[in-house]
């Protein structure tokens, strides 16, 4: 996989994460859409296992680092290991139904991005509730587990807009069966 080709497509996908999510969100702005986890579907469906597993750990960080959660008495706070866990769990799903989906459809990429996001979201549910056991950090278990369904089913919709841009992009990405160029001709 070409790193830097990662990297400049990561650094977009947080931009749009970041930007676009106080224009995109319904109500008071807690369920939005990610642009991260169709990227990582991505590249999880298409790089060999351990290079996806990377992947997933660095975007996993960046949403750690770029995201707070609010202490108790007051303050913010970036707390870094549950969405990286959480992203490590959805590659490794995503890993394991390579072999019984279509890699080039946009519809796998919608219905894996909306399966991701709820198992990344699940895994940070609940490694943020044992957290509240021990940390003072403002923290509601089922209310964050109907946030987290909502927007997995909103990624969709953002993966559905960015399969039209990744999957022609498969040829620049280096992957070893690229997604644009497994039908091509070979010289």
């Amino acid at each position: 996989m070409n790193w830097i080709v990662f990297a400049v497509v990561t650094w977009i996908a947080f931009g749009l994460e970041i930007g676009l999510r106080p224009l995109i969100s319904p109500g008071d702005g807690s369920i939005a859409p990610s642009f991260v986890i169709p990227l990582l579907v991505y590249v999880s469906l298409w790089a060999p296992a351990r290079t996806a597993l990377w992947a997933a750990l660095v975007l996993g960080l960046g949403e750690d680092l770029l995201s707070s959660i609010d202490l108790a008495p007051s303050g913010n706070a970036a707390i870094i290991g549950p969405r990286a866990i959480g992203y490590l769990l959805a590659a490794q799903l995503v890993i394991a139904s390579r072999g019984v989906v279509i890699g080039r459809s946009p519809v796998t990429l919608v219905v894996l991005s909306i399966a991701a996001a709820f198992v990344a979201g699940v895994v940070a549910v609940a490694l943020f509730t044992v957290r509240s056991f021990y940390d003072p950090i403002v923290w509601s278990p089922g209310h964050q587990l109907g946030v987290r369904f909502f927007s997995a089913l909103y990624t969709g919709v953002s993966a559905l807009a960015l399969s039209l841009v990744l999957i022609p992009l498969g040829s620049a990405f280096q992957f070893p069966h690229a997604p644009g160029a497994r039908f091509a001709r070979r010289t």
